[in-house]
């Protein structure tokens, strides 16, 4: 359980600064160009990627 936590931070922290670059690029992805979605999403990302019986 404390990796899929450790994977969600790391998850959360890269998709907010993916979505705080690509929304100063302008580009047309509401998933990558949001920094809120972007977060939420790579922070759950991050949990199943990380934690071990999915």
């Amino acid at each position: 359980m404390i990796s899929g936590i450790i994977g969600a931070i790391i998850g959360g922290i890269s998709g907010f600064l993916i979505g705080r670059y690509f929304s100063k690029l302008g580009g047309v992805c509401p998933l990558l160009c949001n920094p809120k979605i972007s977060t939420l999403y790579f922070a759950l990302l991050g949990f199943l990627l990380a934690y071990k019986k999915f």
